[in-house]
């Protein structure tokens, strides 16, 4: 789970492009983690307080990233180009 953030992240710091993310979703990600690690604490259990605590770090980390992000990176605008293509030969 932990490594699953990375490419997200990396993209988001090196590209600055948000393009196509939903920040909405990544606050819902990051109530549902702090939901899971209050209930860890509650347990006790200390590898699951670890990982909620790195989960949610790594969404706090997103949610910053996208907020900060003002491009869109060159793959990410051919995706936007040829839908718009696209969309304009179908009217």
């Amino acid at each position: 789970m932990i490594i699953a953030y990375w490419p997200q992240i990396h993209h988001l710091y090196v590209e600055r492009c948000a393009w196509g993310l939903s920040i909405l979703t990544w606050v819902l990600w990051l109530v549902s983690g702090s939901l899971l690690l209050i209930y860890a604490t509650t347990l006790g259990d200390s590898l699951f307080i670890y990982v909620q605590v790195i989960n949610i770090t790594a969404i706090v980390t997103t949610i910053i990233l996208a907020k900060r992000a003002n491009t869109i990176c060159p793959l990410h605008l051919a995706v936007a180009e040829a839908r718009a293509s696209g969309t304009s030969r179908s009217k």
